[in-house]
């Protein structure tokens, strides 16, 4: 039950701590803790629901006229390939959709602030190598006005503009936390597009006593004891967002789109 209060604890801080926001109404930053409340929100009612489970499982609780449905919870805490699965599942979910909030984040923050000479140089920065080429056969300017319609950047490349969009605004922990997001991003790649089986180059990476081993045509390796490592990471994110924030404290209002709600 420990654990459950503290994660409690975090969700009403959250909750308070939107409502200390300075921001607009449908600002981008101010849409990524609230957005952030839902996701660590679904994660505790998922702890609640399997210390229920465990309750049940240890004749606690006695719930005599939902017997066949009590059972179905019970058989969570019960059988150890749905207790780890469980589990697993919760630990997935909260990691995407905290790396999402993240990313999605990044790219409004993004749009709002790019203009059309930062972003010429960036697609230019991307292509170089097709930018020397195309210097040789002229009509330089024209291809690089499709490639900015065309070209993806990545989150990295966002990133990195809106850390360094004024000077010193970001912090000391730079360097660490481009390293973490790289390591966010093979994570998420390689639980939502091949459900743990990684296909890139051999990579590892230790986050709060807990190693992430990436062996190409393996599945992912988690060694290390932290049952709430997921949601460390999910913190850290968020650390990383409330820094990046700081390098545009002068812009009063991000837009953040119309989700239809």
């Amino acid at each position: 039950m420990k654990n459950i209060d503290k994660l409690k604890g975090s969700v009403d801080f959250i909750k308070t701590f939107i409502y200390q926001l300075d921001y607009k109404e449908n600002d981008v930053r101010k849409a990524y803790f609230e957005n952030l409340y839902s996701i660590i929100d679904g994660f505790y009612l998922g702890k609640v629901y399997f210390e229920i489970s465990t309750q049940i499982k240890n004749r606690k609780i006695n719930i005599i006229g939902l017997k066949p449905h009590v059972l179905r919870i019970y058989e969570v805490a019960d059988h150890p390939l749905l207790t780890d699965s469980f589990h697993n599942e919760l630990n997935r979910k909260l990691f995407i959709d905290s790396f999402t909030n993240f990313e999605t984040t990044i790219d409004l923050c993004f749009d709002n602030l790019k203009t059309d000479e930062i972003l010429k140089k960036i697609i230019t920065d991307l292509n170089s190598k097709l930018v020397k080429l195309i210097n040789e056969c002229g009509n330089k300017d024209e291809i690089i006005n499709q490639l900015m319609k065309n070209t993806f950047i990545p989150l990295m490349r966002k990133f990195k503009f809106l850390a360094k969009r004024q000077k010193e605004c970001y912090g000391k922990n730079y360097n660490q936390d481009i390293k973490f997001i790289d390591f966010c991003t093979k994570l998420r790649n390689c639980l939502l597009h091949s459900s743990g089986y990684y296909k890139g180059k051999d990579f590892e990476f230790e986050f709060d006593s807990v190693k992430f081993i990436f062996i190409k045509d393996e599945f992912l390796e988690i060694k290390g004891e932290n049952d709430y490592i997921f949601l460390k990471i999910s913190e850290n994110l968020t650390n990383i967002a409330m820094q990046v924030f700081n390098c545009f404290k002068d812009i009063d209002y991000l837009k953040y789109p119309d989700d239809g709600f």
